[in-house]
């Protein structure tokens, strides 16, 4: 389990990241992977406080906010190694739960690997009623129109290849759809069951109008990008 880069994309979570590094680096102190921190533009004191871990994690900055998508971007294209694991700066996805990844990543078969993407999917769930109703909706939509064999698109914990994601085409938001522009690049899309934890410190940015409205949009986009390569197939 080495020669992996773990990408944290964060706007205004300066209450929880650090804790957050603090837990991946006893996690993994005999594997000393690369961290690279995504700061989206935040405007707490992050910026401040950061002299706190620049020690143990590599630190982009985007001057303005340009959303999670961009900011996954940016770190994908910095990451020094070809495999990468993202999960999100608020605490909720256990670092502990990136080893299970690695691991099922590893005993993927070497011809399997080309496009293939793992996906967190969270047991338990420990966030508001309306973020579960909604995801929960969301999700039925998607995978029935997507047809994209992914449990939960919304966990933010997934495992793929640098190489395989810079081939994709770019555009707002399409990390919310990962697996199915993964599967229709011929990939295949693997489901594993990870811990959830209750948000410690700062404030979710979900609100229903953020997330449901403009992941249906999304999801026609992509279910048009979907259609195109099938035709052309």
């Amino acid at each position: 389990m080495n020669n992996f880069t773990i990408i944290i994309p964060i706007y205004n979570e300066s209450d929880s990241i650090f804790n957050l590094v603090d837990e991946i680096n006893k996690e993994f102190n005999k594997f000393n992977p690369e961290i690279l921190i995504v700061n989206d533009g935040s405007t707490d004191n992050f910026e401040s406080e950061k002299k706190r871990i620049v020690k143990k994690v590599k630190i982009l900055d985007h001057p303005q906010n340009a959303g999670k998508c961009k900011a996954m971007l940016t770190g994908v294209k910095s990451a020094k190694f070809d495999l990468i694991c993202v999960i999100d700066g608020d605490g909720q996805n256990p670092p502990y739960e990136i080893k299970k990844m690695l691991n099922y990543w590893e005993d993927i078969p070497k011809d399997w690997k080309r496009f293939s993407i793992i996906c967190g999917n969270r047991r338990k769930r420990k966030d508001t009623i309306l973020k579960k109703l909604s995801s929960k909706v969301a999700n039925k939509i998607r995978k029935h129109i997507l047809k994209d064999d992914c449990n939960d698109t919304a966990c933010a914990l997934k495992v793929f290849r640098k190489q395989d994601y810079l081939k994709l085409e770019y555009f707002k938001n399409m990390h919310r759809f990962l697996p199915a522009l993964f599967k229709m690049n011929g990939g295949k899309v693997f489901n594993v069951l990870v811990d959830d934890r209750e948000r410690l410190a700062g404030v979710s940015k979900f609100n229903f109008n953020n997330r449901f409205w403009i992941g249906i949009a999304d999801l026609y986009r992509v279910w048009i990008l979907i259609k195109k390569r099938r035709k052309n197939e």
